[in-house]
């Protein structure tokens, strides 16, 4: 039994947030919770639902690293009992880029709440440590890695597959019994420039799952993407103003910023190219670091070209708004805050957008609510046609009203003082909790290889080894000097500096060694001599005449700024130019009407967007014969479980080895065939006979066709078994028998659709149904093919 319930994220007529959050209830008793995501307002009473379910919840997996997807994660392990204690499953760049857009909006955002109950900033419940610990407990799974859990789950499995759109975005595939559910919201159907095109686009992946569930809300299908975009960037440029693209932290940024600094490169912009947010230098070295997940044009263009992933010749990365101040004259800038609530997106709109110069390019759709959402709107109401046209237009909209600015400013003076004060005290509690662990570790370690004989046995009687150190005391701490009390230690080895030596490294081959330590000298950047470097090495990062990458890199991540977050009210009025171009990255609704009936789903469940597109997609995929399509709304449970009569059976070790088993699907199971009639069902300590069956089955005792496996132990069925015909399990391949076929000496040929025909005479047909049918007469050529379609087949006797 499967059953699907959207808490966040269905598709309606108000469609206000993007946020997705969503159920899936196998057999009343397994349930799996899909994003974790917020809107950009971080509106506590959206979660209600979430906290309500979490004592159920036993799995959660993620699909893209965005607040709609993920913002909620780091609040919920927070505030949540029992949340933090979920598994969690999500890609490496899922995990990575989620980090970084969560510590960004969590920086200036505000938890609000819409009953009067007021508002608590983040950062005074959730640190930027904490979002770093929560998403290190996260499990890491690559794309297509089959993933069996154990216990209450042992009879699920998961599969992540590559979505597109977002780096290391997923679509999930989740097997429960005869249940195959495939989630994809969003997901892209064409590759980009570091982003490869969705497994979907590929059906031979995945096909006929018992249940889709799908996003409604689909791209603008625009020719020529890149060229509309430049064009609309000079079209400020060129009268002397200024470009705001707000973007995403870390999911559609890293496709605009590489874009945008390759034109910059080729046509020789001189305006400024500038990427505005707190976290980008540390979101692009985790970029670099995950090459794998990218598109491999993308790999071999750094490669051929001998640079560094993501190291850009034009565009410059800045983590504060004030140092926008320092580039004169028109100037492009990319802000983290798609929406305008969180990020920088915000603050920098505030200043530019009073100019009638200057452009804001929205290049993703925003909560209706949020500030771009609310201008979106305005600008979509002064377009004769679609919002999302193909050719985009400009437009100039009357909007003024006061924001408020949250706004990351270093702390100062005495501020500054009293936080180091603080941060030292804390390090100094924890190095001594540290050194008191380590202590008791050692003593814990040694006490069974060590003799104690500069000990009393009273002394021994006194304390142990687990609280050993547990009366040293540290008196001052001063530049990483310590003073330490021992002299009420009570055991002999406590009445010294609690030192524990530094231990040597091993793993299964010896010794842990660096390869550094086995550089040749000329190998070693930092040996070069200046007069051996080239003058722009450092800003083209060019491989081999380079800086020392890795440790800028790390010393960018390490260096903390202490800040505080302050509230200024601005007064806007919105005078630049207003224009929407589509660069999320999505599938568009043309592509998904010919994409999905090829996948064939059974079941097809339609979420996010609006309800008209949502009806829109549902009317033309039931045209293409999917006729069970469901558009459920928030909280509704959609059951859409398996129209089949089935058992799960355990056979007995002596009857299993009497069967002959055989392996379909490239090996990944394996089956057989018996005959049987049901004499009673057996459920738990409960055991029904056939004659009390009426209410499941037409007949007392019915004979039924049973496919089973020595693995399946969920119910025990005793059956008699007998005699029956053999029969075939598999998928033929048109195009592969044709290949085989070749090979045998045959002319093969496709002639229609669905239709292969062999050396004039016999013809090979599939059925919609996925069967088989060879016509022809009798000869030769019709039983050398029918011997070559039951090659592909495996015959169950």
């Amino acid at each position: 039994m499967f059953t699907f319930t959207a808490l966040l994220g269905a598709a309606s007529s108000e469609s206000t947030t993007l946020a997705s959050q969503s159920l899936l209830t196998f057999d009343q008793n397994v349930r799996i919770l899909v994003d974790v995501g917020w809107d950009d307002q971080f509106t506590v009473e959206l979660l209600a639902e979430l906290e309500r379910l979490t004592p159920v919840i036993d799995l959660i997996v993620l699909t893209h690293a965005t607040i709609a997807h993920l913002g909620a994660y780091a609040y919920a392990c927070k505030k949540f009992i029992g949340f933090s204690a979920i598994p969690v499953y999500a890609t490496l760049p899922v995990i990575n880029m989620g980090r970084m857009a969560t510590i960004d909006a969590y920086s200036t955002a505000w938890f609000t709440s819409t009953s009067g109950s007021g508002s608590q900033r983040s950062e005074d419940l959730i640190q930027s440590a904490d979002i770093d610990a929560i998403f290190d407990k996260i499990h890491t799974l690559k794309f297509s890695q089959k993933l069996t859990l154990t216990g209450k789950l042992s009879s699920l499995k998961l599969t992540p597959h590559n979505a597109g759109h977002t780096l290391g975005g997923t679509l999930w595939r989740l097997q429960y019994g005869q249940e195959d559910v495939v989630y994809a919201v969003e997901w892209n159907h064409a590759g980009e420039r570091h982003l490869s095109s969705s497994v979907l686009t590929s059906p031979d992946h995945i096909s006929r799952p018992s249940t889709f569930i799908l996003g409604a809300r689909t791209g603008t299908a625009i020719r020529q993407r890149d060229d509309v975009l430049v064009t609309a960037i000079r079209r400020s440029l060129d009268r002397g103003g200024n470009v705001l693209l707000p973007t995403s932290t870390s999911a559609r940024a890293l496709e605009l910023c590489h874009l945008l600094d390759a034109v910059w490169s080729e046509r020789n912009v001189k305006a400024p190219l500038l990427f505005v947010s707190r976290v980008g230098s540390r979101t692009l070295a985790y970029a670099r670091s995950m090459l794998e997940w990218m598109s491999p044009s993308i790999v071999r263009e750094w490669e051929d070209k001998g640079i560094l992933p993501f190291t850009f010749r034009t565009l410059k990365i800045l983590s504060s708004v004030d140092d926008i101040d320092d580039y004169s004259g028109p100037k492009v800038v990319l802000a983290s805050g798609q929406d305008l609530e969180w990020g920088v997106g915000r603050e920098v709109f505030a200043e530019l957008c009073n100019d009638q110069k200057s452009m804001t390019i929205f290049t993703q759709d925003a909560d209706k609510k949020s500030l771009a959402g609310t201008i979106l709107s305005k600008w979509a109401s002064s377009q004769a046609a679609n919002s999302k046209v193909v050719v985009p237009s400009y437009s100039y909209i009357q909007h003024a009203e006061q924001i408020m600015i949250r706004k990351s400013v270093p702390l100062q003076g005495e501020e500054l003082d009293n936080y180091l004060l603080e941060e030292r005290t804390r390090k100094a509690l924890a190095e001594r909790q540290l050194a008191i662990d380590l202590k008791n570790q050692s003593i814990l370690e040694q006490e069974d290889s060590e003799s104690e004989g500069s000990e009393s046995e009273d002394e021994i009687e006194e304390g142990n080894g687990a609280d050993a150190s547990a009366d040293i005391f540290l008196l001052t701490q001063d530049n990483d000097v310590y003073d330490y009390d021992v002299r009420t230690a009570k055991l002999a080895r406590n009445r010294m500096f609690p030192y524990v030596p530094r231990r040597v490294r091993k793993d299964a081959y010896g010794d842990v060694i660096k390869p550094e330590d086995f550089m040749r000298a000329e190998e070693k950047v930092e040996d070069l001599p200046m007069s051996t470097r080239k003058e722009d090495d450092e800003d083209k990062g060019v491989l081999g005449l380079k800086r020392k990458w890795a440790e800028e890199r790390e010393e960018e991540k390490s260096v903390v700024v202490p800040s505080k977050t302050v509230i200024e009210y601005k007064d806007i009025d919105v005078q630049c130019e207003i224009t929407y171009i589509d660069y999320e990255g999505l599938a568009d609704a043309r592509s998904i009407e010919m994409i999905i009936p090829q996948i064939q789903p059974r079941k097809l469940i339609l979420i996010s967007g609006t309800s008209e597109q949502a009806g829109a997609l549902a009317s033309t995929l039931r045209q293409a014969d999917i006729q069970d399509v469901y558009i459920p709304s928030n909280g509704q449970i959609v059951n859409t479980s398996m129209d089949a009569n089935g058992y799960s059976v355990t056979l007995s070790l002596d009857f299993a080895h009497e069967l002959k088993w055989q392996s379909v699907a490239s090996g990944e199971y394996t089956v057989a065939q018996f005959r049987g009639k049901i004499q009673a069902i057996f459920n738990g300590d409960n055991a029904k006979k056939a004659e009390d069956l009426e209410n499941l089955i037409d007949e007392p005792a019915p004979v039924q066709d049973l496919v089973a496996s020595p693995l399946l132990t969920k119910h025990d069925m005793a059956v008699a078994s007998s005699q029956t015909r053999p029969l075939f399990v598999g998928d033929v391949r048109l195009a592969e028998l044709r290949r085989r076929l070749m090979t045998e000496g045959h002319y093969a040929e496709f002639r229609g659709e669905g239709v292969l025909l062999i050396d004039g005479h016999v013809a090979v047909r599939k059925l919609e149904s996925g069967n088989i049918v060879i016509e022809g007469g009798v000869s030769d050529a019709f039983y050398s093919v029918r011997k070559s379609v039951y090659s592909f087949l495996a015959r169950i006797v």
